[in-house]
């Protein structure tokens, strides 16, 4: 599953109790991770039904007992767990990921790794999550990521530019669409034509 695809589930109020997003680019997670962080849950709700853990400072205990309480005045609860790759006694999880609770939404930012596939936690993330598994984006693969973003943000580029673009910044898919978004505050209501 893509990270667009596990965003617009939500959207439609689609969801399942545990998602693992690992791998080499963190792009794709961190837009996952900021929606489910900032968006998921209203304004209201976050101060009793969001939890966010941080792998190098959390042990297993607190994140799965977090994931065991019941959501206060709501539906459901989130609990982010970050940065998991720094997490000791990763494997710990298990436990809670073999019975989640239906209404958590347990999201895990494994950055830089991925989970082995013969393991336990890698059999149990299959059959009782979702598993978003990012790949580095080859430079080839650029030109038709950026063509596909400008369209999103209701943009066009020339083909020249969109060159000069890619290769002033090279593979880091955050950072290009940093500077497409200071283009679109640049152009302010015009929606033609990046780079004529």
């Amino acid at each position: 599953m893509s990270a667009e695809q596990i965003i617009r589930d939500w959207k439609r109020k689609i969801f399942k109790p545990v998602y693992w997003l690992e791998g080499e680019e963190p792009y794709f997670i961190n837009e996952v991770m900021d929606f489910v962080e900032h968006q998921l849950l209203p304004e209201e709700e976050k101060s009793f039904n969001l939890s966010v853990f941080y792998g190098k400072d959390a042990d297993w205990a607190s994140v799965v007992n977090a994931c065991r309480r019941y959501p206060m005045f709501a539906e459901r609860q989130v609990v982010l767990l970050k940065e998991a790759q720094q997490m000791r006694d990763i494997t710990k999880l298990e436990q809670y990921i073999q019975h989640p609770l239906d209404s958590t939404v347990f999201v895990v930012s494994y950055k830089d790794k991925k989970v082995d596939g013969r393991s336990k936690l890698a059999k149990l993330l299959k059959d009782k999550g979702e598993l978003l598994s990012t790949k580095k984006m080859y430079d080839n693969q650029l030109p038709e990521w950026v063509s596909g973003f400008l369209q999103i943000k209701g943009l066009t580029i020339n083909h020249k530019a969109l060159n000069l673009l890619i290769d002033h910044i090279g593979n880091d898919l955050s950072r290009i669409k940093s500077e497409i978004e200071k283009i679109q505050i640049n152009l302010g209501g015009e929606k033609n034509d990046t780079g004529g």
